[in-house]
């Protein structure tokens, strides 16, 4: 075997890091909510259906918006060149005055 002491240091090293609460109230508190978690009810299939669902479909929808977004982008590229963008002008009304940018 070799003589590498890496866990031993890494070890020394993540001491530092350790959460070791002063308060006593929290050592109280963090083993009872451990063992609330535990002792919970376990999910019904629908409850757990139902938390999946929501993730499941913002995140779908995201992706279609995104598609949606960059098929039209895509299918119009006139649109989106500089030589367009550049010629068209802008009107702009500020109190009733119209002013055009661009032209």
């Amino acid at each position: 075997m070799s003589e590498d002491r890496f866990l031993e240091r890494l070890r020394e090293d993540a001491r530092s890091l350790r959460f070791e609460p002063q308060d006593d109230t929290i050592w109280t508190r963090l083993p009872a909510k451990i063992r609330a978690r535990v002792q919970a009810q376990p999910l019904t299939a629908s409850q757990l259906l139902a938390s999946w669902f929501r993730p499941i479909a913002v995140s779908l929808t995201a992706v279609a918006v995104a598609a949606t977004i960059g098929l039209a982008l895509f299918e119009a590229p006139s649109l989106t060149t500089t030589d367009t963008l550049a010629s068209a002008g802008v009107d702009i009304q500020i109190d009733g005055d119209s002013y055009l940018v661009g032209d």
